[in-house]
């Protein structure tokens, strides 16, 4: 499973079957999570620092996982670019593709209702382990690790911390997370593609959301 479709799995509320991510963060975090598993495949990494960074390949080697490679695809030719726009190209229409993906797995199972797009979860052992798993990390100060360090850090970056805490213990979340993307449990060039992803994602929604505001 990557960290994509793991982000989708818990953003997916089993009560009421709405994926729980705010339409303007969708794309920038799901490009950012698939930024984070092709650095972790080894097949892109970052160069530089501030405003320098850069995104490079350094393996042209397919990915195993269909929509990750369809991501990989639209970047692997387009030489040095920054991480604002590798996370915009990764990202882009990639929902769709994740969502039919998980269903094809039997991760999700969509309800067929009219205009409503909801899913039944179809793996609630593994939703409810990350979930635990999450909340661990966040409110028992447990340490995190290469599943749960990406998805604190992209819950945190688009605001969706909410997703797997009590709306009471969301500020002690949001503290505990900014601690977790500074930690130790990742090596040096993953805890930079994560901290750099989450200023990227901070970035495309920033702008999402001044053009949607433009266009209403």
């Amino acid at each position: 499973m990557t960290v994509a479709k793991d982000l989708l799995l818990v953003a997916t509320d089993p009560r009421t079957g709405r994926v729980r991510l705010a339409t303007t963060a969708t794309e920038p975090a799901l490009g950012g999570a698939a930024l984070i598993d092709l650095v972790l495949l080894g097949r892109l990494r970052l160069v530089g620092a501030g405003r320098k960074t850069r995104v490079e390949v350094v393996d042209r080697t397919p990915v195993a996982d269909p929509p990750l490679q369809a991501a990989f695809a639209r970047v692997w030719q387009q030489g040095r670019l920054t991480p604002k726009n590798t996370i915009s190209r990764l990202g882009r229409r990639q929902r769709k593709v994740l969502l039919a993906d998980l269903e094809a797995a039997g991760a999700l199972r969509r309800q067929r209702r009219l205009l409503l797009e909801r899913y039944d979860v179809g793996d609630p052992v593994h939703r409810d382990d990350l979930v635990t798993r999450l909340r661990a990390v966040l409110l028992q100060e447990q340490p995190a690790d290469e599943t749960t360090g990406p998805l604190v850090g992209l819950l945190l970056a688009t605001g969706h911390l909410g997703i797997v805490v009590d709306r009471r213990d969301v500020k002690a979340a949001k503290a505990r997370a900014k601690v977790v993307a500074e930690g130790d449990w990742a090596s040096d060039g993953v805890r930079q593609v994560i901290q750099d992803a989450q200023n990227a994602m901070t970035a495309v929604i920033g702008t999402s959301a001044v053009l949607g505001a433009i266009n209403t």
